[in-house]
C-alpha cells in the first residue's frame, strides 16, 4: 500500500491531479487523508490488494512500489515462482489496469511473475549500489519486440553461482585503536 509515503502528494505537485492511493491500514489512510486534505484530486481508500474494489479497467497507470513483493513472501525461489503467486499478481493488476495502460514497479525480486509474459511490452533494469532494486516498466497488452523479448529471457535466468572470495589477510601488527588520536 501507499503507507505514509509522500509520493502521491509529490505526483500531485508535479501536475498529476487524479491520484488514487490505497493501504490496508485504516489509521494510515485517515492520517494521509488529513495530511493532504488541501490537495484536490488525491483520493485515499482502505483496501487490501488481494481484494480490490475498483471496477475493471479503472486505471491508465499503475505505479506500485514494493506492494507486489508481499505476494512473494512465501516463495522459496524467486526464479521459480509458484502458480499461486503468479496468479495473484495477474489478478491484482489485470483487473484494474486498462488495455494499453502503463505500469511501473520497483521491487526486490528479479524474475518471478513480473514482466515475463505478464504485461506484454516491458523493460527491466537494475539500480542501486550494494543493494539492488529491480525496476519493471510495462505496457499492458502490447507484444514484446525482439530486443525486449531477448532481454526478458536473459534477465529471468537465475544468477550464476557466486565464486567464494579468498579470506583477506589480517595484519596482526596494526593496532588501529591505539592509532586513533582524539
Amino acid at each position: 500500500g501507499c503507507g505514509n509515503s509522500a509520493l502521491s502528494h509529490d505526483l500531485h505537485e508535479l501536475g498529476y491531479t487524479d491520484v488514487t492511493s490505497i493501504d490496508f491500514s485504516p489509521a494510515c489512510i485517515a492520517a494521509m487523508r488529513a495530511r493532504y486534505a488541501h490537495c484536490p484530486g488525491l483520493r485515499w481508500a482502505v483496501m487490501d490488494i488481494r481484494a480490490l474494489a475498483f471496477p475493471d479497467a479503472t486505471f491508465d497507470l499503475v505505479l506500485e512500489k514494493g506492494t507486489l513483493d508481499v505476494l512473494m513472501v512465501e516463495e522459496t525461489d524467486p526464479w521459480n515462482v509458484s502458480p499461486q503467486a503468479t496468479a495473484s499478481m495477474h489478478r491484482v493488476l489485470a483487473e484494474v489496469w486498462v488495455g494499453g495502460g502503463r505500469g511501473w514497479t520497483p521491487c526486490l525480486f528479479w524474475g518471478g511473475g513480473r514482466g515475463k509474459e505478464f504485461w506484454g511490452a516491458g523493460r527491466g533494469c537494475v539500480w542501486g549500489g550494494t543493494f539492488h532494486y529491480f525496476l519493471y516498466i510495462m505496457r499492458k497488452g502490447q507484444p514484446l519486440d525482439a530486443p525486449d523479448l531477448a532481454l526478458g529471457r536473459r534477465l529471468h535466468q537465475p544468477p550464476p553461482p557466486l565464486v567464494p572470495l579468498a579470506p583477506a589477510a589480517l595484519d596482526d601488527d596494526e593496532d588501529y585503536l591505539f592509532a586513533i588520536q582524539l
